[in-house]
């Protein structure tokens, strides 16, 4: 009896956690392996997860097996489980399953799963250099500006003697940081709190993803991106064999934008009564460039829309490979020159007093 709650408490944790993506990339690798080699399923199952280090995925994959043990199908037993496995590989698994050629959609699957986890990762990266900078510039700032200036004023008011207009500023910001620090400390860690809910509502959401889109500095990443990973999906569904309406409704549901998304249900929808996908496409200019539509437009017309999606979506890989390249050379120096600026501003305040003290004893 403990044994059976235990598993009902563990079922509803991990209907509602999430798996990364490099350990999906892998079991669909290795799934795919075992299937194409003559491996029955349910002992492929079993087989993996006994081998994922990943504890919580092992359980998620040791129910697969038993469900499909018990007689259902791989990508029912996977739709039990929405935070680890995505629509779009459902359906993926779904089509492999009617059309008998799982263990290559599986390969395919594992593949576009490794890109777009390459793709997260560099985008990640491209930002790790300006925030840890950022980071330890605040820290180190706030060490000088509460620790260091308040003992040289310490030292200078016993002299009488005046400070310089720009170590006073300092000096009145240390002395309310220090006054106030648990008020900013409070309020800083409220304001992060208050953005983050606000940002995981509707309308938070479409506000982000709006200015993201519309930000001169960050629209052609994350424009690139998406298109990237909507293209992605699209060509692998339909390759799966997906109908062009599932496969455009699958790919909007996976989508991170909100923008993307509602466009792709006003797709299918437009799909479903005869338009085609590239005349849609080309109202929306702000989320699919002139050569996604004209590329899409091919492809409708020669009946070849999954090769060209893969085409569009390896150029764009490249492109917002490129993109982050640019972006990280162009905000290195920007973020050396304000690194400079502010060290140069604190050294100021440091200096100033003992130049002027010194030219006074002259």
């Amino acid at each position: 009896m403990p044994q059976a709650k235990k598993t009902s408490i563990f079922s509803t944790i991990a209907m509602r956690r999430s798996v990364g993506i490099k350990d999906k990339s892998y079991f669909f690798h290795l799934l795919a392996v075992m299937l194409d080699s003559g491996v029955p399923i349910i002992k492929a199952l079993s087989l993996l997860s006994k081998k994922t280090s990943n504890e919580h995925f092992a359980e998620v994959i040791m129910k697969l097996g038993k469900s499909v043990e018990g007689g259902s199908s791989l990508s029912s037993a996977m739709n039990v489980y929405p935070n680890v496995f995505k629509a779009s590989e459902v359906g993926v698994i779904k089509s492999g399953e009617v059309i008998g050629n799982l263990p290559h959609l599986l390969f395919r699957l594992s593949r576009q799963t490794e890109r777009l986890h390459s793709l997260m990762m560099k985008v990640r990266g491209a930002l790790v250099y300006p925030s840890t900078v950022l980071v330890a510039l605040l820290v180190s700032g706030f060490v000088v500006v509460t620790l260091v200036i308040p003992r040289l004023n310490d030292f200078f008011e016993q002299s009488d003697f005046v400070m310089p207009l720009l170590t006073r500023i300092v000096l009145s910001i240390g002395e309310f940081a220090i006054n106030f620090f648990w008020f900013l400390v409070i309020a800083a860690a409220a304001f992060v709190l208050l953005a983050m809910t606000y940002f995981q509502t509707e309308n938070g959401k479409r506000s982000l993803d709006l200015f993201l889109m519309k930000a001169p500095v960050f629209s052609g990443i994350v424009s690139r991106l998406h298109v990237s990973r909507l293209i992605q999906i699209l060509s692998l569904l339909v390759e799966a064999g997906v109908p062009i309406h599932e496969a455009i409704q699958i790919t909007g549901e996976s989508s991170s934008s909100p923008s993307y998304r509602d466009f792709m249900m006003q797709l299918r929808a437009r799909v479903e009564r005869g338009e085609r996908m590239a005349l849609v496409m080309e109202e929306q200019p702000l989320l699919f460039p002139e050569m996604v539509v004209a590329m899409i437009s091919v492809g409708e017309n020669t009946g070849q829309l999954a090769l060209i999606s893969e085409k569009i979506a390896l150029h764009y890989e490249r492109e917002l490979e490129h993109s982050l390249h640019t972006f990280t050379t162009v905000l290195e120096p920007l973020v050396t020159v304000l690194v400079g600026l502010l060290v140069g501003l604190l050294a100021l305040a440091l200096l100033g007093p003992i130049f002027s003290l010194s030219s006074l004893v002259v």
